[in-house]
């Protein structure tokens, strides 16, 4: 494969190193890593100037909704890239009928959830999968189907019913809905709204309830987990300020979904953080906001599936997750490359930047 020397600035999420970066006589990024977010704004503290990547081919038809997107990820995860494209493609069809005509194309909505989404859930390495993917698509599309996926997987988690886990499937994909009457202008500004954009923005679950209530059949249940999915325990969500029990229990597995996803996402107004730094906000979040019991079922579950997995330190040292040896920290004990083992729960220097390759 053709490779081309970039700048740091000109390094786009998505793209492979073709060669070993090295910074201060230390490799910090392997060839064939996948550049992210996070890494490119990590290169310039390192003091690397270019990366060798390599030169990605076109792709076409079911793919084209995924920009920049690693041949490395497409060539390891065929079946997979496949699915979640053509997942990505449809929900952005859906949408875009919604705001063009304000009406929900209700059954398509249905078998793309219980049917491509609810296959989805049973790909190997799925969060892994979804995580790598993250900086390249329309944020509203995949933040549906991610957080439909995410809402199926605490479901099953929880020890529901298959039923069960298609329903909250299809209230992940359709939370957001009701931002399909919010104006673009306001949904993908790059700086901080005004108050009166932030009031339109927190009418979406409104718009999205209300939308939901001219489709025949539809369960009652995911009518109000798309209305309730930003409330909060504590009673200081929106848009009823409701607290505990008023809260529907499918918003609240909604909540946490919601919640991940988008910490875990770059945004025009809003930068990522990782798997890590993301269960640490929910354990912040949970004794007040967020549900505890689901929030402690939902962070136990990911730090397992991140048991494994190679990752990017502060210091620009790579490091193998080995376990928590605190019980639900969120900062592991892990195992250097030059065989140093860490305790990152008792360092105050040492955090994770990147997770560079999950446990397959």
């Amino acid at each position: 494969m053709a490779t081309i020397l970039l700048p740091t600035n000109a390094l786009k999420p998505g793209m492979t190193v073709a060669e070993s970066v090295c910074s201060d006589r230390q490799v910090i990024l392997q060839e064939n890593t996948i550049l992210t977010s996070n890494i490119i704004r990590r290169l310039a503290s390192w003091h690397v100037r270019s990366v060798r990547v390599n030169q990605e081919p076109s792709y076409g038809d079911g793919a084209q909704t995924i920009a920049h997107l690693s041949a490395e990820f497409v060539k390891d995860n065929p079946a997979f890239f496949t699915q979640y494209a053509k997942a990505i493609a449809s929900a952005g069809k859906l949408f875009h009928l919604m705001r063009e005509n304000q009406a929900v194309p209700f059954q398509e909505l249905g078998r793309l959830a219980t049917v491509d989404l609810y296959n989805l859930l049973r790909s190997k390495s799925l969060l892994g999968n979804l995580y790598r993917l993250k900086s390249y698509t329309d944020y509203t599309f995949m933040h549906a189907v991610d957080v439909g996926l995410l809402a199926g997987l605490l479901a099953i988690w929880n020890g529901l019913p298959e039923e069960e886990v298609k329903t909250l499937i299809l209230c992940g994909l359709m939370h957001d809905i009701g931002k399909s009457q919010i104006p673009l202008s306001i949904l993908d500004k790059p700086g901080k709204l005004t108050p009166e954009e932030r009031k339109t923005i927190i009418l979406h679950p409104e718009y999205g309830y209300y939308m939901t209530k001219s489709i025949p059949g539809i369960l009652p249940d995911v009518q109000y987990a798309v209305w309730h999915h930003h409330e909060r325990e504590s009673g200081e969500g929106y848009p009823g300020r409701l607290r505990g029990d008023r809260i529907h229990p499918y918003a609240k597995i909604i909540a946490i979904a919601d919640t991940y996803d988008a910490l875990t996402t770059d945004k025009a107004y809003q930068k990522s953080v990782t798997p890590f730094q993301a269960l640490e906000t929910l354990q912040d979040l949970m004794f007040v906001h967020l549900e505890r019991k689901l929030c402690q079922t939902f962070i136990r579950n990911i730090l397992y599936s991140l048991m494994g997995s190679t990752v990017l330190l502060s210091d620009g040292a790579q490091a193998e997750v080995l376990q928590t040896a605190h019980y639900m920290s969120c900062k592991p004990v892990v195992a250097t490359n030059n065989g140093v083992i860490a305790d990152l729960h008792l360092s105050n220097r040492t955090t994770i930047v990147e997770v560079l390759k999950f446990r397959q």
